[in-house]
């Protein structure tokens, strides 16, 4: 390879476009060192499901395996993949980028054949990369949570190319899999409030924890995680917890400094058992439904709390008995209310009218909050 030269990134502005789920669970190895005795990717919680009863979930992610986990670049690689995707109205299975010469020069490296290899070895982690999720999707057809084995990428098609302008064959491609394809017809795409550029300025912790935020911040005022379990989302191996919290103020420093527009500030807490737990502050109103839910009697407006605690649960239990107006089943609210349900209550339940509707048989109170928990992607 002749050149050195180093391109900028070119100046491509509108609204950056990701998977959802994927902006929430953990792909890739952030961390450049220290992590060859990691042998799989392991995340799991508990969220609220059907009937009000709590499913825990599980995500793992199995390496590629030639070239192992997808790293910081790998992450690069896919969100720019997306951004083409994107570009072409996401009109098919394949997302046609054309050549590796073309993602080197979109993402601004040296064009040199250490920044080819890297890309190509993104590609090649992109299709071999498993994915095993344990309920962490409901078939409503089945009326059951689905466990998934699958791929991001189905294959990639890498035609060579001359890197001097001419004679380049930007023919070059990688399919998505069913399920990533699904998920997009499906519509279940995050559209955040930076371009491409914004995120190209940001290190990989920053990226992931712009992505994840765009997606909470979507729904909550406030997020409150505790810490480690938190950091096993993104995720970040630190040898003690004091590192992890290190990482993520640095990181949460950087969004603020670099103008990250939904973060107002974020602090840390620790609870008398010595739990640490990192909240994260929304500027800002979350965005209302685009549709009335149902009509609201006229009342005395809450406070809405920063925190998991009895206020919290007041003011949750207010918004679904608001919701779903049944006073008998007040102690139900209050046990949903206390189990995560700040996730999904009204008014920032995303579901259509329709939906809502089918859900809403008899006017049952249980089936009602369950289809707001249900159908609501954070």
């Amino acid at each position: 390879m002749e050149t050195s030269e180093k391109p900028k990134i070119p100046d491509i502005t509108g609204k950056s476009k990701y998977e959802l789920t994927l902006s929430e669970f953990p792909v890739f190895l952030l961390a450049k060192k220290g992590l060859k005795e990691i042998k799989v990717i392991s995340y799991e919680d508990t969220i609220v499901g059907k009937g009000g009863e709590l499913v825990k979930r599980e995500w793992k992610v199995y390496p590629d395996a030639k070239h192992g986990f997808g790293t910081a670049s790998t992450f690069e690689t896919l969100y720019d993949l997306f951004q083409i995707w994107k570009d072409n109205g996401f009109e098919d299975q394949y997302i046609n980028f054309g050549s590796i010469y073309n993602l080197v020069k979109r993402r601004g490296l040296t064009l040199n054949d250490k920044a080819y290899e890297r890309i190509k070895k993104d590609l090649s982690c992109l299709v071999g990369i498993k994915i095993e999720a344990k309920r962490a999707f409901w078939d409503n057809d089945a009326k059951s949570y689905v466990t998934k084995i699958f791929h991001i990428f189905d294959e990639v098609n890498i035609y060579e190319d001359k890197r001097s302008g001419q004679g380049t064959f930007a023919f070059s491609r990688i399919k998505a899999s069913d399920v990533l394809m699904g998920s997009v017809l499906a519509n279940s795409l995050l559209v955040a409030d930076f371009d491409r550029k914004f995120f190209f300025d940001l290190t990989p912790v920053e990226q992931r924890l712009a992505l994840y935020l765009s997606k909470i911040f979507r729904s909550q005022a406030v997020n409150k995680r505790e810490l480690l379990e938190f950091a096993s989302q993104l995720p970040l191996y630190a040898r003690e917890a004091k590192h992890t919290k290190e990482i993520l103020k640095k990181a949460c420093n950087g969004l603020l400094t670099k103008g990250f527009s939904l973060l107002a500030s974020f602090d840390f807490e620790r609870a008398p058992d010595k739990t640490q737990y990192i909240i994260f502050r929304r500027k800002g109103a979350p965005p209302k439904p685009s549709f009335p839910i149902l009509p609201k009697p006229k009342q005395k407006d809450l406070l809405a709390p920063t925190a998991a605690d009895p206020a919290e649960v007041e003011y949750l239990t207010q918004e679904i008995l608001n919701f779903c107006e049944d006073k008998k089943s007040l102690n139900f609210y209050k046990k949903v209310a206390q189990n995560g349900m700040r996730y999904a209550f009204p008014p920032y339940a995303k579901i259509s009218a329709t939906s809502l509707q089918n859900h809403c048989i008899n006017n049952n109170p249980i089936m009602q909050v369950t289809a707001i928990y249900t159908h609501l992607r954070i």
